[in-house]
């Protein structure tokens, strides 16, 4: 992902966003189900769900359906650019 897309996807930030293929790595465990949040915050839940969750599935679907979707490398990688700028107003 180059800088313009990661910027791209900064101002996007508030957009409603969900989770999922994030899977529990205990054993009997149930896999966590994430409500709806905003899209900072689920880049932060996916960026820092390691290693307490396998992250390897993960995706992060916002926008309108032709949105491409984050996965987990995206996130980490969008983490590391912005930090803590992705749960600013």
């Amino acid at each position: 992902m180059d800088k313009p897309a990661m910027a791209s996807v900064f101002r996007m930030r508030h957009a409603p966003a969900t989770v999922s293929g994030v899977r529990s790595i205990g054993q009997g465990q149930a896999d966590p189900i994430f409500r709806p949040r905003s899209l900072g915050e689920a880049i932060q839940l996916v960026a820092s769900a390691y290693p307490h969750y396998d992250i390897s599935a993960a995706v992060i679907a916002y926008g309108d359906p032709p949105t491409p979707r984050l996965g987990s490398l995206e996130a980490k990688m969008l983490w590391r650019e912005y930090g803590e700028r992705w749960r600013e107003a």
